[in-house]
């Protein structure tokens, strides 16, 4: 695995103190199916916490819960259980004022980025539309803040002018990344942003959302599959399997030393994030609808036991992190690890 050297973000021990922007309190959230007669655990016990000027990605395969997860941050689909709160606010019990407040302060970037811009209009036109919509500016000033958006993305003023179906992918991206900084939030959530793009432009769009992040002091979200991405991009990470959080602390010791069997197997699958998929972890994953007795993990995990078939494991703290297993990475195997590695 090919480790980066991260940013640390300089108000970090302010960032420590500082009350959650988003705190997620034993979120769940579950889908009827078959007409109702069974349910779906898309989220299972999520907790979680997002402080201002924070970066954190939320990491997993496919079906991980990833993506529920961010529209339950979002507001976008309502917890079926447990608490999302914003600040000291409850998500689901915003009046009409709170909402539209929530909506300029959290900012989300679409996986799909051209379909989530309308084609009919400019990119100037589209930049301005959240400046005007939350009142951010005089109508003299808009010209000039959507010129300052373009610079800041690292697009030419005369992009502007130009439709969506002009633009490459990569200059898309930039766009949907201007316009979601149109409306000055204090949250940017990103879903697999630099997925499906040629690997020097996945390079520039994460180097410009990590430069974004510290010169600012947003909080991100960072939707990715790829642990190599999320060490590279943020500061804390949190690894998913079929709904639960399997594993969260700083990247950087993570990245170095997984503690869950389902890590280091993603570590081992994307060695790095401009390297295709290598080995594929092993097993059945069980369906979130049937769920078996114990440890979600148990049917792919190489070092399972007797006790992983009946207990079902919840997050418990380790040095520096949290884990959610009977039998985590002891440390001289992860010092193993890290000899392997260097």
């Amino acid at each position: 695995m090919t480790t980066t050297t991260m940013h640390t973000h300089p108000d970090a021990a302010r960032q420590a103190v500082a009350p959650p922007l988003f705190s997620l309190l034993d979120v769940e959230k579950v889908f009827p199916i078959d007409g109702g007669r069974r349910q779906l655990k898309a989220l299972d016990g999520i907790r979680l916490e997002l402080r201002p000027g924070e970066s954190l990605a939320l990491v997993g395969e496919s079906g991980s819960g990833k993506s529920t997860l961010v529209r339950v941050m979002l507001g976008l689909e309502k917890a079926s259980n447990g608490r999302v709160l914003f600040g000291t606010r409850d998500l689901g019990n915003l009046d009409p004022a709170a909402r539209r407040k929530f909506a300029r302060e959290v900012a989300y970037i679409y996986q799909d980025a051209r379909s989530s811009l309308n084609p009919r209009m400019t990119v100037g036109e589209l930049l301005a539309e959240p400046i005007r919509l939350h009142q951010l500016r005089e109508s003299g000033e808009v010209g000039a803040r959507v010129d300052a958006l373009l610079a800041q993305v690292g697009l030419p003023e005369a992009t502007r002018h130009r439709y969506p179906s002009e633009l490459s992918g990569g200059q898309v991206r930039r766009v949907a990344v201007a316009r979601a900084l149109a409306s000055e939030p204090r949250v940017i959530v990103a879903d697999e942003s630099v997925a499906g793009l040629d690997v020097s432009v996945q390079a520039q769009l994460l180097n410009l959302l990590r430069d974004l992040q510290r010169d600012t002091g947003l909080a991100m979200v960072f939707v990715t599959h790829d642990l190599g991405v999320a060490a590279y991009l943020c500061e804390r990470v949190a690894v998913m399997y079929l709904g639960r959080i399997m594993e969260q602390g700083p990247s950087q010791a993570i990245l170095r030393a997984p503690r869950h069997p389902y890590t280091q197997g993603l570590l081992q699958a994307f060695p790095r994030f401009d390297a295709p998929l290598t080995v594929s972890l092993k097993g059945e994953i069980p369906s979130p609808a049937n769920l078996p007795q114990g440890c979600r993990f148990q049917s792919r995990c190489p070092r399972v036991e007797e006790d992983c078939r009946t207990i079902d494991p919840v997050q418990r703290a380790l040095p520096g992190r949290q884990v959610a297993c009977l039998h985590p990475l002891p440390a001289a195997e992860l010092q193993h690890l890290q000899h392997a590695a260097a």
